[in-house]
């Protein structure tokens, strides 16, 4: 069972008088509802984790943690409250500017780096992201294979003990990576809510082998029963 969030601020960040604690001011943007995505006519749109989730989040964050995530929204902002170290990875520009903008209006400070690219080109270029990790959060581009390559390049910079988060299970090529965590021995599933799952990385990936060291494949080879189509 996850503890509660250790009650520690960061002093001189928040500004706005009677809500200099972080707490309040996360009930302040669940109240708010931000919309920081558009639809593709233009028209305002919050595709935001669960209030739930969002509090469960909050809750596993302390100050001065290294944390990233692909995607961007009311979770960035969460990660700004909570103090972290902060990484947003999102392809889009016009988010970034009205999530900075809220966070202004909030008073809080300038602790999120955000990089303006494509999270399959900003994750593998060499500097782009810190070397160490303490918390993952995956809600970038949910077709295939960004989920999965997403995990690919955060999960050996997450630390043993690290947390990794992974929002939209429900949807097919999320939901494999999901399915993938919950059988390898390397992760713990620590916490299920609504639609977003956390797993803790409870050892660094060592393969003896190839495909079948992952428990994975060994599960999925006695299920392919469909012979596989000719040309």
């Amino acid at each position: 069972m996850l503890g509660k969030r250790k009650n520690r601020k960061r002093p001189g960040a928040v500004h706005h008088e009677g809500e200099k604690d972080p707490e309040m001011l996360l009930s302040r943007l669940l109240e708010d509802k931000p919309k920081f995505h558009k639809m593709h006519d233009g028209t305002p749109k919050s595709w935001a984790v669960t209030p739930e989730t969002l509090k469960v989040m909050f809750g596993m964050l302390t100050p001065g943690m290294t944390t990233l995530e692909t995607g961007a929204g009311h979770t960035t902002v969460a990660f700004a409250l909570a103090g972290t170290n902060h990484t947003c990875i999102t392809p889009a520009a016009e988010e970034v500017v009205r999530i900075k903008d809220y966070l202004e209006k909030l008073g809080i400070g300038d602790n999120v780096v955000f990089i303006n690219r494509s999270s399959d080109i900003a994750l593998a270029e060499k500097g782009a992201i810190p070397d160490e990790l303490d918390f993952v959060f995956i809600d970038g581009a949910h077709r295939f294979p960004f989920p999965a390559i997403d995990w690919h390049y955060t999960y050996r910079k997450l630390r043993i003990g690290g947390i990794i988060g992974i929002d939209d299970i429900q949807i097919p090529t999320v939901r494999l990576l999901y399915e993938f965590l919950s059988v390898e021995d390397e992760w713990e599933l620590v916490n299920t809510t609504g639609r977003t799952a956390f797993f803790k990385k409870a050892a660094q990936q060592i393969r003896k082998g190839d495909w079948k060291s992952q428990k994975t494949n060994l599960i999925l080879e006695s299920s392919l029963t469909r012979p596989i189509d000719k040309p």
